[in-house]
């Protein structure tokens, strides 16, 4: 199972905890329900040692982004009241993905080998182009 799949196990989790369409997960509208499942998402990922730079590449956002979520995250968990329906998502996403899930344990390898993939089918475009 590569990372792409994990990936969308996990908003196939979430999609179905929180009132969104697995496809408008990914989207740039800014609807509440869109915003905290992304967030859900990245920081599962992000618990789990994916690098905000790795995350923008799977979802096409700056990575400035996914440090937001991460702050906004924290400030979450320390102050539950702030957006408890946030924390509440958030447990009950994890908690399933941790069931579902064979390699949770190992998303910083599954991390790598898509670096090592990328980085071979951009050196096969390069051959192309000087050949």
């Amino acid at each position: 199972m590569n990372l792409t799949k994990e990936i969308e196990l996990l908003m196939f989790i979430t999609s179905k905890h929180i009132s969104v369409e697995q496809d408008d997960i990914n989207v740039k509208t800014k609807y509440k329900e869109q915003v905290m499942a992304r967030m859900v998402i990245c920081n599962i990922l992000m618990e789990c040692g994916m690098k905000p730079a790795e995350l923008a590449k799977h979802f096409c956002k700056h990575r400035t982004n996914y440090y937001h979520y991460l702050k906004l995250h924290k400030q979450y968990i320390q102050n539950p009241r702030m957006y408890p329906e946030y924390i509440e998502a958030f447990d009950i996403v994890f908690a399933e993905y941790k069931t579902k899930s064979e390699r949770i344990e190992k998303i910083n390898e599954l991390q790598a080998l898509d670096e090592v993939d990328r980085a071979i089918a951009d050196l096969i475009q390069i051959r192309k182009a000087l050949a």
